[in-house]
């Protein structure tokens, strides 16, 4: 055999082997991951005033989640949004804050005004959870506690907003 029929060979192997691998991973996924379709991992986060709030205590009424941070411009542009849409429809909505102080997140909330539940994500460990890659992150967890919907990204319009709290009470 050539040495170029046996590197040839050699890499016909490595991807066979990882492709194998790979199929394997998936079904081994660890069920603390956030997938769509699947059961949204459970947390306990504090809120502003120390007081711990469970993704549990939704369960039965489902809650839009948003993962933000107030040095993301479309964070900042998005959650006067979500405020109002929050204002109008009372659906159960949760905004974690990713990586930032109390202080930081409370002048936040108090120039904005923000009306729903903020807890802070201090450690990120809930944003691994939920695969949070950039921010604004969006997920809609159903009454049963099911993950129905990713948005990744800003939302900028209002019908965009009302259109996806409207699925957390119909789905």
């Amino acid at each position: 055999m050539t040495i170029r029929k046996s590197i040839q060979y050699v890499i016909v192997l490595a991807l066979v082997a990882g492709g194998i691998y790979a199929l394997t991973q998936h079904d081994a996924a660890p069920r603390d991951k956030a997938v769509l379709g699947e059961a949204a991992p459970l947390f306990t986060l504090r809120d502003l005033y120390g007081e711990e709030i469970q993704l549990a205590d939704y369960r039965g009424k489902g809650v839009l989640l948003n993962f933000w941070a107030s040095w993301c411009n479309p964070c900042v542009n998005e959650l006067p949004l979500l405020n109002e849409a929050y204002k109008l429809t009372g659906v159960k909505m949760l905004a974690i804050n990713v990586g930032e102080n109390a202080e930081t997140v409370q002048k936040f909330v108090d120039r904005y005004e923000l009306k729903f539940p903020v807890v802070l994500d201090s450690e990120m460990r809930i944003k691994q959870q939920y695969r949070v890659v950039g921010m604004p992150l969006t997920v809609l967890i159903n009454a049963e506690g099911d993950l129905i919907e990713r948005h990744e990204g800003e939302l900028t319009e209002m019908a965009d907003i009302l259109n996806l709290m409207g699925r957390i009470n119909h789905e």
